[in-house]
């Protein structure tokens, strides 16, 4: 069952929220209520963090090689 909510926003935030709204064609509502259904739900990272083993360097393998370099151990 749907019930009304009164929320006091900026009138910016308000335009913006409207103008994006239009442009996904949806209603602004619509896009409230779906950031609510959103509270409490893990992240991306916070699901996925420890679901995937880095595999063992293959010297045979250069591309293999400069990815986990560039992108696991980075030490920048």
């Amino acid at each position: 069952m749907k019930e009304k909510l009164t929320l006091t926003i900026d009138r910016e935030a308000i335009a913006r929220a409207k103008a994006f709204a239009k442009k996904e064609k949806t209603s602004l509502s619509h896009l409230v209520e779906q950031q609510f259904s959103r509270l409490g739900e893990k992240s991306f990272v916070e699901k996925w963090r420890g679901k995937f083993k880095i595999p063992k360097p293959d010297p045979k393998d250069p591309r293999l090689n400069y990815l986990l370099q560039k992108y696991v151990h980075n030490d920048r």
